[in-house]
């Protein structure tokens, strides 16, 4: 069984960060070292919330500690997404250098968290620098949505032609085998149908993915799908097989969770869709 060291928050209440990412992974049959960068009693779109970021220190102790219990050798992948602040930011640079040194061969998939279309940066000022700077180089998967995507890169793309030739560009200058952009969506796409558009660019295939939208989506859907996405690819998929199985499973829990008028991913209830989930996907090469 793979292993996965997933750095990343954690609430007490419902569904994001590690607390939508470590169920799913572990379903599919890889086991999770839970790391906090920060501890929330529930996500902040709810009307209250309470808890803090993980002090740096004690965030640098949970690595030291995993590290010295074989996690960091016996680890095949290493994800990170919210860093909370700064200061953890370049412990979690220090903690994948280690793990790429115990471990040349795995994997580290960077979910550059830092913000949104429509929202802008919701982000300690300085992190958007940092992922680009420190976290970005280290990557082997990263799967930003289209905001995070042009941060990476300092572009606007227009169409999914020139975000594919981009990436291209950035897995050229970095050691990037894959780039996955969630949220890709133009207003040429539109046809009449609401839809949304996920692209997976290798350096050989580029493919885009759509599925329907649904209105009033609880957050923590891409945590969900980086975690799915990652943990498939750990067990041996590819990375196109792994996208698709991955989205068809989100999908159908947003849609439980829409349906049944909830606040949360309901995962747990609907944990069948993350084995096997119906095909909605619609997916084209680009």
């Amino acid at each position: 069984m793979p292993s996965i060291i997933s750095a990343q928050s954690h609430v007490c209440y419902g569904h994001v960060g590690n607390s939508a990412a470590a169920f799913p992974m572990q379903k599919l049959g890889v086991s999770v070292h839970l790391v906090p960068t920060t501890i929330l009693s529930n996500h902040p779109a709810h009307s209250s919330f309470y808890g803090q970021a993980i002090e740096s220190d004690l965030l640098q102790d949970l690595f030291s500690g995993l590290e010295e219990r074989g996690a960091f050798h016996g680890s095949a992948g290493f994800q990170s997404g919210y860093l909370a602040t700064l200061e953890n930011g370049y412990v979690i640079e220090k903690a994948v250098k280690r793990f790429k040194v115990c471990n040349p061969q795995g994997l580290y998939c960077l979910d550059p968290v830092m913000g949104d279309v429509g929202k802008g940066f919701f982000v300690q000022a300085g992190i958007p620098q940092l992922i680009t700077d420190k976290l970005l180089p280290l990557a082997d998967i990263i799967t930003p949505n289209k905001f995070e995507f042009d941060s990476l890169t300092a572009t606007s793309c227009l169409n999914h032609g020139d975000m594919v030739a981009v990436a291209r560009k950035l897995m050229k200058d970095f050691t990037l085998r894959c780039v996955v952009v969630t949220s890709a969506d133009f207003a040429a796409d539109s046809t009449g149908e609401e839809t949304t558009h996920t692209l997976v660019v290798r350096p050989d295939r580029a493919m885009l993915y759509s599925t329907p939208f649904l209105q009033n989506g609880p957050s923590g859907t891409g945590d969900l799908f980086t975690a799915m996405f990652i943990a498939r690819i750990l067990l041996g998929q590819n990375e196109m097989d792994a996208a698709e199985l991955s989205l068809n499973a989100v999908y159908s829990i947003i849609k439980h969770t829409v349906a049944s008028d909830l606040r949360e991913l309901d995962i747990i209830t609907h944990q069948k869709c993350i084995i096997s989930a119906s095909n909605i996907i619609t997916r084209k090469k680009v």
